[in-house]
């Protein structure tokens, strides 16, 4: 089985990219352009976003060739070690399921990623800089997500359990649904 290789991508905001709301963050096309080659020609099994500046830009991508190879839940694993440590980022994961009498169904799912890092038992966010981060990836959040026509499901994530494999497709499939694996033997 090959390893997948997660490559960064380049992107180069565009001066046409809308701004967003009130944060006056906008969304790079390049973000728009990928998710689109991800809904449509079902090219990408993740994209990871991330604030750059001004401009929301591809951060990662995983292919759908490199998706296969691993399996579902080995993907999903890539896509949250994308997740840093007390930063923000948004991404969007298709989601693969099988219903058994249905079929295999996918969702994209746009995800909302701020760690909140706990310094004492009921202390989160500790030091200003996340909190400004924080407060810049929850305002900008239309920027993008207004421009991703298509997404199913849209989960806000703050602690490493709300990201977890199971707390994600325990929300997004019906109960007698299972994971899609497509991994190479």
């Amino acid at each position: 089985m090959a390893s997948a290789q997660l490559e960064p991508l380049n992107s180069t905001p565009s001066p046409k990219a809308p701004i967003g709301f009130s944060s006056g963050v906008g969304a790079d096309d390049a973000c728009v352009n990928l998710f689109e080659e991800m809904k449509l020609r079902r090219k990408y099994a993740f994209i990871v976003y991330k604030i750059d500046g001004d401009q929301i830009v591809v951060d990662m991508a995983l292919t759908a060739e490199e998706s296969a190879a691993l399996g579902s839940e080995a993907s999903y694993e890539k896509f949250i070690a994308q997740m840093p440590e007390g930063e923000g980022r948004y991404g969007v994961f298709d989601f693969e399921y099988n219903t058994g009498s249905d079929g295999i169904r996918n969702k994209l799912v746009f995800f909302l990623w701020y760690e909140c890092l706990a310094t004492g038992v009921d202390s989160l966010a500790p030091d200003t800089a996340r909190i400004k981060s924080r407060m810049l990836y929850a305002s900008s959040k239309q920027a993008i997500r207004l421009r991703l026509n298509g997404i199913n499901t849209e989960i806000q994530c703050t602690d490493p359990a709300e990201l977890s494999f199971e707390s994600v497709f325990e929300k997004l499939a019906p109960s007698d649904a299972k994971p899609v694996h497509k991994a190479a033997k």
